[in-house]
């Protein structure tokens, strides 16, 4: 009998033993399953936010006695999205029920902070907030101030110098260019910026004949919009079509009937500051210039400059540039501020002989806007970041 009671005690022990197991690795489990869902989601969160989230949330839900050793258990790929060591283990435990209700409790949790943060935030913030998780093509560089100041290695990398033409060490003084002050009083509600098109026939990959709004006329109408809508910055758009004459396209007598429309512009409305000619592209048809910028495709963005200088016939005095060294601090500046904010967006500025009407003011500048090989749509998302672009350099952010 006394062997019996051995035994016994002996069993109950043991099945104690494996209760308290169960329960230690199924605490381990609902901690490690819980987490990976708070992750999932929190990874539409800015990164700044997350440690706080984490250490003000998950406490209060489950057992964190897990959370320091989460690295062993989980791994993240190029994008930040969790790969789990053990699938089969995590998807059995989550259809359990205590994992169900832990799941909604954080869920409401986040959802609140979430929703908090996107209020205090502004809209290009809140986008930041929302696509972090799509940006792929967003990887932000920022060049070394000495690395920019070797005329070699600026040119190598900001830069595309035409062969038909060159550009000097001293027109690329980055000390000058960075020092020059590009900002203007943003505080009214006087047209600042015209956006206009010497081009305006250029078309895309699938516009409908005939309808403007799919041309670079249309890409316009999107740049006014996010410049007003996000920044408050209120913007004159010409909409003429200045290389069909009679019918016929003259993409070079454009840019005369182009710049004498300018000028008509500049005498009505005088508290115009930066001049923008909108183009769009022409490239082979097998390249396709596109980045995917929260989310969405965007047409890849180009800053032109003309420097008046030919190989063949030196400087050109009849289309002198008085404002040629502010339109090159002009595009530096927001080329740099794009490549900060949205990396590979960006194209290298490209260097010409003729003057593109930029001599019309200092802060003028050409951008091209993807290439005909791109679709309308975009090129329209890609409006989101030169407004942006244009908001930073303008007020000196």
């Amino acid at each position: 009998m006394g062997r019996f009671n051995n035994y016994l005690s002996y069993i109950i022990s043991i099945i104690l033993f494996g209760l308290l197991l169960v329960l230690l690795t199924r605490n381990r489990l609902i901690s490690v399953f819980v987490y990976q869902q708070i992750r999932n989601e929190l990874i539409l969160c800015d990164g700044n936010y997350e440690q706080t989230i984490m250490e003000d949330v998950f406490p209060q839900m489950i057992d964190t006695s897990y959370l320091e050793n989460y690295e062993k258990f989980f791994d993240h790929d190029r994008n930040g999205n969790i790969i789990t060591e053990n699938d089969s283990e995590n998807t059995a435990t989550s259809t359990d029920s205590n994992i169900a209700t832990a799941t909604e409790a954080y869920k409401k949790k986040v959802d609140e902070i979430c929703t908090e943060l996107q209020q205090s935030t502004s809209d290009e913030t809140k986008e930041d907030v929302v696509d972090v998780v799509s940006n792929s093509d967003i990887t932000p560089i920022i060049y070394d101030y000495k690395n920019l100041c070797d005329f070699d290695f600026l040119v190598n990398n900001c830069y595309v110098v035409d062969s038909t033409t060159n550009i000097k060490e001293e027109e690329l003084d980055v000390e000058k260019l960075l020092g020059m002050d590009m900002t203007i009083d943003l505080n009214t509600e006087d047209y600042k910026i015209l956006i206009y098109h010497t081009h305006g026939s250029e078309t895309f990959a699938d516009s409908r004949e005939g309808v403007t709004e799919d041309t670079v006329i249309g890409i316009g109408d999107e740049l006014q919009k996010q410049l007003w809508e996000k920044y408050k910055i209120k913007a004159y758009h010409d909409r003429n079509v200045y290389d069909m004459v009679d019918g016929v396209l003259d993409r070079s007598y454009a840019y005369t009937l182009s710049g004498e429309a300018v000028d008509k512009i500049l005498e009505e409305y005088p508290t115009i500051e930066v001049i923008i000619d909108l183009h769009r592209d022409g490239v082979r048809e097998d390249v396709r210039l596109v980045k995917t910028i929260y989310g969405k495709p965007t047409a890849q963005i180009m800053f032109l400059n003309g420097v008046s200088r030919t190989n063949l016939n030196g400087d050109i005095d009849y289309l002198y540039n008085p404002h040629k060294i502010e339109n090159l601090s002009f595009s530096l500046k927001m080329h740099l501020a794009g490549k900060e904010k949205y990396g590979e967006l960006m194209r290298r500025i490209y260097i010409r002989g003729y003057s593109f009407n930029l001599d019309k003011m200092p802060r003028a500048t050409l951008v091209e806007v993807g290439a005909q090989t791109n679709t309308v749509e975009e090129a329209k998302n890609a409006m989101k970041p030169l407004a942006y672009i244009l908001n930073e350099v303008l007020r000196d952010k």
